[in-house]
């Protein structure tokens, strides 16, 4: 069409938009069978796509969301997902796209956001290869200047640099990186031997051929993991050995580091207890995640307790034990507040307890079903003396205050009597979520019975 004049290619535009999509679509395919051996049907096939191109909008404010498509995967608000899955910022790539648009690659971002290309076009990794260049010479000259280093860290904030080279890194690369991922499920539910030297494999070609994009290949497979600890069975494959003597001092050792990274993420979060069942049933998820990688790590690799990742390891472990067993022990604290306890008086008559607050109810029922549910990984995560004691001491007086709410059921009346009922409601309902429902069910039989 570069041959044709500017009216020409609008009434030839204007043709192509009125023929209806299968003919466009015969057309196409007729051209594109005979150009192999035919240089005018290849000529025509040529016009055929430019004619096609048109007819797609623009990528315009989809543009940055193109261009940085290769990010997307470690893209998040900070603090909102493990270390693993997070690199970038959305504000980030904001800042990006606008020191690109405005200053280092105008031209660049102008031709994108006019581009008719979908995301998938090998266009896109032709721009990224772009922005790559102009955002590392940026950075190279702001370290050589003193003035462009002051604008690049008020822009981006002080420690910028190795954010800003691992997206240089990734776009650079993005073309090969993405043809390796295209052969990674989604979802990884087990990263069977199959997988594992299918991975091993790339990541050798890449080291041959893109030293720079073979850890974050790896990087990207263990984000797919739904155990990412499983990572170290390549890691292992490919470092020749099954323990992190050497490996934890090679270029692998980010794989180890990141994995560690991501078991200190969910260490932290069992500092603060729940309160209520809604935040313990998170609080549970995140245990199990922590337990997960703790021990994952162990079991998949030779993690010696005196190395720099033992050391690290064994640290995280003591510190979430004593986080858990600190939420653990605020149980009894909680019962007090939340537990409807009758208690007897000097006669032996049974006074009645005051219906504790909603909120009360609600903190003692979270901790009691995290108590229960903690069994599960109580060995694992080095808490089972203090959750069988705390557990046996919040079962007994929950038990005991049903006992003589159900007496209470029986000996009382009117008011009184719908107070009990109310209290031992909460008691079946607390024993519950300890996980004890044959327990609450008898109780509820009691007081029906007592009621009588």
């Amino acid at each position: 069409m570069a041959n044709l004049s500017p009216n020409q290619r609008t009434k030839l535009e204007a043709l192509w938009r009125s023929m209806p999509s299968r003919m466009r679509a015969g057309l196409y395919g007729a051209a594109q069978a005979a150009g192999a051996e035919d240089p005018q049907s290849r000529e025509l096939l040529e016009v055929f796509e430019e004619l096609e191109a048109l007819m797609t909008e623009p990528a315009g404010d989809l543009a940055k969301a193109y261009l940085f498509e290769p990010l997307r995967a470690l893209t998040a608000e900070p603090a909102s997902v493990p270390p693993s899955k997070y690199r970038f910022s959305p504000d980030d790539l904001s800042k990006m796209w606008g020191w690109l648009g405005r200053q280092i690659a105008k031209d660049l971002v102008e031709e994108a956001r006019k581009c008719r290309k979908p995301a998938s076009d090998p266009v896109w990794h032709d721009f990224r290869a772009r922005a790559a260049a102009a955002l590392a010479e940026a950075v190279a000259r702001a370290d050589r200047v003193p003035k462009d280093m002051t604008a690049l860290d008020k822009r981006f904030g002080p420690d910028c640099r190795s954010m800003l080279h691992d997206a240089i890194d990734l776009l650079r690369f993005s073309e090969r990186i993405e043809a390796v991922m295209l052969d990674i499920p989604a979802v990884v539910e087990d990263f069977d031997p199959e997988l594992c030297e299918q991975v091993r494999a790339q990541h050798e070609q890449l080291m041959a051929d893109a030293p720079e994009s073979a850890v974050w290949y790896l990087l990207l497979v263990m984000g797919r993991l739904t155990s990412p600890w499983q990572i170290f069975r390549v890691v292992e494959k490919i470092g020749r050995r099954g323990d992190d003597l050497v490996v934890s001092k090679t270029e692998l050792a980010a794989i180890g580091d990141t994995v560690l990274a991501d078991t200190g993420y969910f260490s932290a979060k069992l500092k603060h207890p729940p309160a209520d069942r809604a935040e313990a049933e998170l609080y549970f998820q995140v245990f199990s995640r922590y337990v997960g990688y703790s021990t994952g790590m162990v079991k998949e690799f030779g993690i010696r307790k005196d190395g720099r990742w033992g050391r690290s390891l064994f640290g995280l472990r003591a510190e979430a034990s004593t986080n858990v067993e600190k939420v653990m022990e605020k149980i009894p604290l909680a019962l007090d507040a939340g537990l409807p306890e009758p208690r007897r008086g000097k006669s032996g008559r049974i006074i009645p307890a005051q219906l504790p607050p909603t909120a009360a109810i609600e903190r003692a029922t979270g901790l009691l079903y995290f108590l229960h549910r903690a069994r599960e990984h109580a060995n694992a995560a080095a808490i089972a003396s203090a959750q069988k004691r705390i557990y046996d001491q919040a079962e007994r007086r929950m038990q005991d205050a049903g006992k003589m709410l159900v007496d209470l059921v029986a000996d009382s009346s009117g008011q009184s009597r719908v107070s009990a009922e109310e209290c031992l409601a909460i008691v079946a309902d607390l024993l519950d979520a300890a996980g004890s429902s044959e327990a609450a069910e008898l109780l509820r039989r009691r007081g029906v019975a007592a009621a009588a």
